[in-house]
């Protein structure tokens, strides 16, 4: 492969650029003057030194502009956000750390295991670990988009145990991952911790008492919904889900809702039973009924308890809880070799940075040499001459 069918523009639209070049050529062609040429027989060598002083001139002039056509080059490159595609090597030295991992759980991590190389952040476009530390990202979705990375075919991955993994169903894996996870050290199963806004479902509470359920909490302000405190938020309200509703299931909450609630964007939402259909949003999901939940259709049912416990369970509460770690590794598609991209396009920015500054350096000194030099005029030719 070649260079220029390994480069990659992600801006090519300020290639236009690329047109100032012609500035500094028309500076340098407007500035340059030829000394004139005045013959005297008793200054013949006076005048073949004067001539090689301006042929050296004219070369550290051709230098200045050469060097400035670069940098304008340059300046139009870095705009263009170049990458470089070169062949992926699978590494078993790799680590994707999620970022709700915290800096103790990584460092004890790391010191039990020596031979891991590299560390970088868990995400779509993997950072190094010595960046910020990003947000939290779904899971499901971040890993998809990874499994067809070719450089982190053979990596590990190091997870934070979470309450609701977002649509493990539909995760896309390599089964060359090597799986880690940190136990957040709960024992038993607690019920989940249910709160509701809105007007509640005529059948909530006798469904609940049936199921021998908690009292869930009854909350009057959006600003209550906090996802550390709540696993299934019931949301009983018609119209477009408000933004604390959407930061509840990032977050990794479970919200469950009636076909009135809606969402302004195009979810991906997968069909589960007839009438019951689930989304992946941020870490946690969206369960939707296709039916409006106050008719007397969807509870004048005799089993309605258990049904519901079984469909909301079904998200793999309890699994969860016993083996969070691991959930994705059984239970996802594997992606085939075939599938793997072999290229690994790395960005060019930082060594083109490198290497502009390294040439304005030049420019600079090159510049102020020339500045400070002794000009040689015909006039001074002139009068050496009459000397």
């Amino acid at each position: 492969m070649s260079f220029a069918e390994a480069l990659i523009l992600q801006s090519p639209i300020w290639l236009w650029l690329l047109g100032a070049l012609a500035i500094p050529l028309l500076i340098h062609l407007m500035r340059r003057s030829a000394p004139r040429e005045i013959t005297f027989a008793a200054v013949q060598w006076l005048q073949q030194k004067r001539q090689r002083q301006w042929q050296r001139l004219f070369l550290r002039d051709r230098r200045l502009l050469l060097l400035r056509m670069l940098l304008l080059a340059l300046l139009a490159l870095l705009l263009t956000s170049p990458l470089y595609q070169r062949p992926a090597q699978p590494s078993a030295q790799i680590l994707l750390v999620d970022p709700a991992v915290s800096d103790t759980a990584l460092q004890d991590f790391l010191a039990a295991h020596p031979a891991i190389a590299d560390v970088y952040w868990l995400q779509s476009a993997p950072t190094d670990i010595s960046t910020p530390r990003p947000a939290a990202v779904d899971v499901g979705q971040t890993l998809t988009q990874l499994a067809y990375a070719g450089e982190f075919r053979r990596a590990h991955i190091l997870l934070q145990q979470m309450p609701f993994p977002a649509s493990y169903q539909t995760l896309k894996i390599s089964p060359l991952w090597q799986w880690h996870h940190i136990d957040a050290g709960e024992t038993g199963i607690a019920p989940p911790r249910m709160a509701v806004i809105g007007s509640a479902p005529p059948w909530l509470k006798p469904a609940l008492r049936q199921l021998a359920l908690p009292e869930p909490q009854y909350l009057s302000r959006q600003s209550e919904i906090d996802p550390r405190k709540i696993d299934w938020l019931i949301y009983d309200t018609p119209g477009e889900l408000p933004p604390p509703v959407l930061a509840f299931i990032r977050g990794g909450g479970m919200l469950i809702t009636d076909a009135r609630g809606r969402d302004s964007r195009d979810l991906d939402f997968a069909e589960i039973e007839p009438g019951l259909e689930v989304a992946s949003v941020g870490r946690g999901n969206w369960l939707r009924y296709r039916d409006d939940w106050h008719r007397e259709t969807f509870y004048h049912h005799r089993a309605l308890p258990q049904r519901l416990w079984q469909q909301w369970s079904a998200q793999d509460w309890q699994r969860q809880y016993r083996a969070r770690g691991h959930w994705f590794a059984d239970a996802g598609i594997a992606v085939t070799d075939e599938e793997v991209s072999g290229q690994f396009r790395q960005p060019m920015q930082p060594s083109l940075l490198l290497l502009f500054a390294l040439l304005l350096l030049a420019e600079r000194t090159i510049a102020l040499s020339r500045r400070n030099a002794p000009a040689v005029t015909a006039s001074q030719v002139d009068g050496k001459a009459d000397v």
